[in-house]
């Protein structure tokens, strides 16, 4: 079945002896407890999921459950399929392993989002931040609805890397034990797509596995990335942002895009302006503070008190991961929008 034209790529599976009710039931509670995956539609026969990286039509099947998958880019498709897959394990273990899809013809071979790159420079950025300059064949795929995604770090000193693969159900199977790969999540900062070229920068900290990769790189190594994902760009005049140094990158990004007669506030916890060095522009209208480091907690009602006063600024929050909890847990017990936020833990205490 066709959902809509302008999707060039879908995959198909059956979930056989599965009530459609009880998967339907299944992810309006997932969506409700975790909106920031996607919205429901009801349709003419059946539901559709629209997510960042794509569109899931569920609909009822002679022996159970019929789904549907459309992305406008493969990496994007493989994406909607792991969160799906994702969803599925957690509400109802083991039904997913016995999903097989029309688009794959076997399993083994390296998940379509998952990128390679070529280093083309590390260069410091204030006194805190390296800037990294990558370059990539094809970048196509990463636009402003979509500004995160994975670096993919194998352990230091590892000669036999073993990459993810696609398994017989579709999901993207991760190497474990001594050759888990690391996998924190960066902002495109600055990207040419016509040269396969993109920035982004790393905070270093004591201790990051990051900032040794960074401070040892050298140009003209591969690295492994896997994206896009996460948020985009908020289509919105007025914001209010709080972000520590790990979302500097972030924040950055979305303020020097925001139109002219924007307002609202963004907020930058960490060493201030001039300690820091980093680069940050905003419209005039949008006032831009930075402040000393916090508990998570304050950093948390902060965000939650200003938009109390301004409920109808889109809120942006990222730092860490149970200051992100907090503000969840208050914007949602407050009637927030959720299509009106984004709220993400960008690191956790103690790993």
């Amino acid at each position: 079945m066709t959902i809509a034209p302008e999707f060039p790529h879908t995959a198909e599976t059956r979930l056989p002896g599965i009530q459609y009710t009880t998967l339907d039931e299944v992810l309006r509670q997932r969506i409700s407890d975790s909106p920031a995956i996607g919205r429901i539609e009801s349709a003419e026969a059946g539901l559709l999921l629209h997510t960042r990286s794509g569109v899931a039509h569920l609909s009822e099947s002679p022996d159970g459950v019929q789904i549907t998958l459309c992305a406008d880019r493969p990496d994007r498709l493989q994406l909607l399929r792991d969160g799906l897959i994702g969803v599925l394990s957690d509400a109802m273990p083991g039904i997913a392993d016995s999903l097989r899809w029309d688009d794959l013809s076997g399993a083994g071979l390296l998940p379509p989002n998952l990128h390679f790159a070529t280093v083309q420079s590390v260069s410091p950025l204030g006194k805190a931040f390296l800037r990294v300059r990558i370059k990539a064949d094809d970048l196509s795929s990463f636009q402003d609805d979509a500004i995160h995604f994975r670096l993919v770090l194998p352990p230091a000193g590892l000669r036999d890397v073993e990459w993810p693969h696609v398994k017989e159900n579709g999901a993207t199977a991760w190497p474990q034990g001594d050759k888990a790969l690391h996998r924190p999540v960066y902002t495109t900062r600055w990207i040419d797509h016509d040269a396969g070229l993109m920035d982004f920068d790393v905070f270093l900290h004591d201790g990051g596995r990051v900032t040794e990769w960074a401070g040892s790189v050298r140009t003209g190594d591969t690295v492994a990335f896997m994206g896009p994902g996460g948020g985009g760009i908020p289509q919105t005049d007025r914001l209010l942002a709080f972000a520590d140094e790990t979302a500097f990158p972030a924040i950055a990004r979305i303020a020097e895009t925001l139109p002219v007669s924007a307002s609202g506030k963004i907020l930058m916890m960490g060493a201030g302006a001039e300690a820091c060095g980093y680069p940050i522009s905003a419209p005039e209208g949008v006032e831009l503070n930075w402040i000393d480091p916090v508990a998570e907690a304050e950093l948390a009602e902060m965000a939650l008190s200003a938009h109390a006063d301004k409920a109808d600024h889109y809120l942006w929050f990222a730092a860490e991961k149970s200051a992100s909890q907090q503000v969840r847990k208050g914007y949602k017990q407050h009637g927030g929008d959720p299509q009106n936020a984004y709220i993400a833990g960008y690191w956790t205490r103690g790993q």
